[in-house]
């Protein structure tokens, strides 16, 4: 089952309005609780906007991790009244809150980082598998169904990547019977080598082909390239 968070939950403006909340929740029993002398146990409520704030905001989440727990030891001092062993545990206390705001700020610079080399990569990758100048489509091995398709393969077959992707490639892009593929059934290898490529209607294109066996993610793909060959007096 998958967890879909809206994308308007997302935003700036609604973690500050659920960071605020948290936050008058946490002023409001900090207050209650002093007041009814009781020390600890409330305590443990400032994780949530400490972990919160470092996540969505970090550096500024330290910030407001080092608010909150000068807060903490104002209101130790305002609303109890603390011997020397309550106010050092109080101030023990603080310094955690500010070191889990710290930990939890760095995990969060970390994690945007990576994410950004990720969406970068992707990018990139897009950008080379949409611009090139030969019909490129990714087939699982095993199950010989279509996972992906460039616009160079879509121009050549007729067909979308959607109308391709989950299709067995055997009677739909590739003439091969069931059971008898070139690769993995025969054995053959294929390197830019003359094959015929079905398009849209039944019609064949001549096509120079090369399929390289590689895995990925875990999972045995084959990838199947092609260029289709010019008729003479052709463009």
């Amino acid at each position: 089952m998958k967890c879909i968070i809206r994308d308007e939950w997302t935003r700036p403006p609604v973690k500050i309005g659920i960071l605020a909340l948290v936050t008058f929740i946490v002023v409001l029993l900090t207050i209650f609780c002093l007041v009814n002398n009781t020390q600890i146990v409330f305590t443990h409520v400032y994780y949530i906007p400490i972990i919160l704030a470092s996540f969505w905001f970090a550096r500024k989440g330290v910030l407001y991790a080092i608010a909150l727990s000068l807060f903490y030891l104002w209101a130790v001092l305002a609303f109890s009244s603390p011997d020397l062993h309550m106010l050092l545990a109080a101030i023990a206390r603080a310094l955690f809150f500010i070191g889990i705001g710290l930990v939890i700020a760095i995990l969060s610079i970390v994690i945007t980082r990576q994410n950004a080399d990720i969406a970068d990569s992707e990018a990139r990758y897009r950008g080379i598998w949409e611009s090139i100048q030969a019909g490129v489509i990714l087939v699982d091995a095993d199950t010989h169904t279509i996972i992906a398709a460039n616009p160079e393969a879509e121009r050549l077959t007729g067909f979308s990547e959607v109308e391709m992707i989950g299709k067995i490639c055997h009677s739909f892009i590739c003439p091969a019977e069931s059971g008898k593929c070139p690769i993995s059934d025969l054995g053959q290898s294929i390197d830019h080598a003359e094959r015929v490529l079905l398009a849209r209607g039944g019609r064949q294109v001549r096509v120079y082909k090369t399929v390289s066996d590689v895995t990925i993610g875990g999972r045995r793909c084959f990838i199947e390239n092609f260029v289709e060959i010019q008729k003479p007096g052709g463009p």
